[in-house]
């Protein structure tokens, strides 16, 4: 008869337990290379995003710099060209203000030689005056430059006058400088007399001086006296 040999169940299945199993197959190195692909490269880890070439931060400031002289250089020849706009305008006002002083002076040329021919000849007459010189002569005298004058502002187109008695007071052409009462109510802002003589600008219609006259006012009326406050 056969005897089985007793197995010690609990101690058979700690020593399977603790036992370390065989080492499998070593893997071939393309199937590393497989599990480092997967598995990324060791080391740090990367923040995400595109990696930058190294020298990149470089070249933005080099472009930063470039720009920047750019813009210099653009301001620089812009104040070139405004310097040049402003010498410009200088020299032009410099020219109008000459072409203006040699237009005056040459439309005044006439008016200056008739000037300068009067005092002239008020010089000789001064020099030339006899000793029994007397107001008459004086007065003829004068009157004749007076019309010297009066020729010269005609060639020069000034025309003078004087507004008659009676004559509407008008303020544009006239200077009112005194008043003299009148009891005709028709005559009260009229004209009446001249003082002085104006001047007029032929061309323009516009006077150069007015005249200046004295003009008729109302005159007050007499206080009323009541015969009962007489008596």
């Amino acid at each position: 008869m056969n005897v089985m040999p007793e197995w010690n169940t609990t101690g058979d299945l700690e020593t399977a337990v603790l036992e370390p199993a065989e080492p499998s197959e070593e893997p071939s190195g393309e199937t590393r290379a497989a599990e480092a692909e997967q598995a990324g490269p060791e080391g740090p880890e990367r923040p995400d995003g595109p990696e930058r070439p190294d020298g990149d931060g470089t070249d933005v400031v080099a472009d930063i710099a470039a720009t920047v002289r750019k813009l210099a250089d653009s301001a620089e020849r812009y104040h070139d060209r405004a310097q040049q706009r402003e010498s410009v305008i200088d020299h032009l006002s410099a020219e109008v203000d000459r072409l203006r002083r040699g237009e005056r002076r040459g439309l005044l040329r006439p008016l200056l030689v008739e000037i300068c021919r009067l005092r002239n000849d008020l010089l000789r007459q001064a020099d030339e005056l006899p000793g029994d010189f007397g107001p008459e002569r004086a007065a003829l005298l004068l009157r004749s430059y007076a019309d010297s004058v009066e020729l010269t502002l005609e060639n020069s187109g000034v025309v003078s006058f004087a507004p008659d008695s009676g004559d509407a007071f008008d303020p544009r052409m006239h200077r009112r400088i005194g008043g003299e009462p009148t009891a005709d109510p028709a005559l009260a802002g009229r004209v009446a007399r001249v003082r002085r003589e104006g001047y007029l600008d032929v061309d323009s219609n516009s006077p150069i001086a007015p005249a200046e006259v004295v003009v008729f006012a109302a005159a007050a009326p007499e206080p009323h006296h009541d015969q009962r406050e007489e008596q």
